[in-house]
């Protein structure tokens, strides 16, 4: 016979698997509508890039007198579990006349194909407890996000992340999307921070810049960010501007018919700006008027005696040059002929 069971009570995992491919997720109370019999549901998730094919799980079932009513091992297999996916929530793994108060899951081996992973050994970490949002705020929230169940206040910590569902997503996830009620984090996130800045008090946002600040309030653990009006903008100060140098009138004295127009400048010092007229010595700083034209400074002529003396050192040479090889070869062979003369007739 055929049996109805219908959802009684429903708790989220207080813990995780830090590195475990799959995660615990919560776990489910059903009553039989004709037995009245407790079936206790349990349900995981698939946080890696693989299929799972099998789990298997050790738990614990305890009563209202904290007397444990089952402790035995479970398996699920014949499984195609992909990422992201939850499952064995259809699977009731104990089922009891007497009322269940708690239940303790371990997770002993995950498969992967013939691959398994052993995760006897790891210890388990325990989960902080979400924040539950204010009513009011929580309609607004869900009215924003255009979704239901969004009772809790997203949290960001070192080994995770809280959605507004309840839901806890581990850093092995590796996701900004929320597998169960499809909330982005992020757009979560800036809803909530929108709706919350309106609450910030008027007399804080105008507060002036002068007043003595108040002994600060102590913080909330684990507050999320929030952006707060900015402060009315003080009067800007004049902006100082670097210093610029602006060139003193010119005076321009009467052409001279001798100077050209474009004359180099020179700067006068106090004892030469003394003869100017009154007006023009009204006028502090520096001037800067044209300079007079340097005399032109006469090149000295060439000297033609050093030309011709070149020329006759030049004459002499071409006529060593000319004369000394003949001369030379005559000497030669007058030293042999007489050489020979007197080696023949005289020795």
């Amino acid at each position: 016979m055929e049996e109805n069971f219908n959802p009684v009570a429903q708790t989220r995992a207080n813990y995780y698997t830090p590195g475990s491919p799959v995660q615990f997720v919560c776990v489910e109370l059903l009553k039989g509508d004709v037995s009245g019999e407790h079936a206790v549901c349990l349900t995981f998730k698939n946080i890696s890039r693989v299929t799972l094919t099998a789990l298997e799980i050790h738990f614990k079932c305890k009563g209202v007198d904290g007397v444990i009513l089952c402790e035995d091992k479970f398996e699920y297999r014949d499984l195609q579990v992909k990422p992201g996916e939850l499952f064995g929530q259809d699977d009731a793994v104990f089922i009891t006349a007497k009322a269940i108060t708690s239940v303790d899951v371990t997770l002993c081996n995950v498969y992967n194909g013939k691959r398994v992973v052993h995760l006897d050994g790891i210890k388990r970490v325990r989960l902080p407890a979400p924040r539950r949002l204010a009513p009011e705020l929580q309609k607004a929230l869900e009215a924003r996000m255009n979704r239901t169940g969004l009772k809790y206040q997203p949290q960001v910590f070192e080994n995770g992340w809280y959605c507004a569902c309840g839901a806890f997503h581990p850093t092995e996830e590796d996701t900004v999307y929320c597998s169960e009620c499809g909330c982005d984090r992020i757009l979560l996130q800036n809803a909530l921070n929108t709706l919350l800045q309106p609450a910030a008090p008027a007399d804080e946002m105008e507060m002036p810049l002068n007043a003595p600040a108040a002994p600060a309030a102590p913080a909330a653990v684990e507050e999320p960010t929030r952006i707060v009006g900015a402060a009315p903008a003080a009067p800007a100060a004049p902006v100082e501007e670097p210093t610029r140098v602006v060139g003193a009138p010119v005076y321009e004295p009467k052409a001279d018919p001798i100077q050209p127009v474009s004359e180099p400048t020179r700067v006068l010092d106090a004892s030469a700006r003394t003869p100017l007229s009154g007006a023009a010595a009204a006028d502090e700083g520096t001037r800067v008027i044209p300079a007079r034209r340097p005399a032109p400074v006469r090149q000295p002529a060439p000297v033609e005696e050093d030309e011709e003396y070149e020329d006759n050192r030049d004459s002499v040479a071409e006529a060593l040059i000319r004369w000394v090889p003949p001369i030379t070869a005559i000497l030669c062979a007058a030293i042999a002929l007489c050489g020979f003369v007197y080696y023949q007739f005289v020795l």
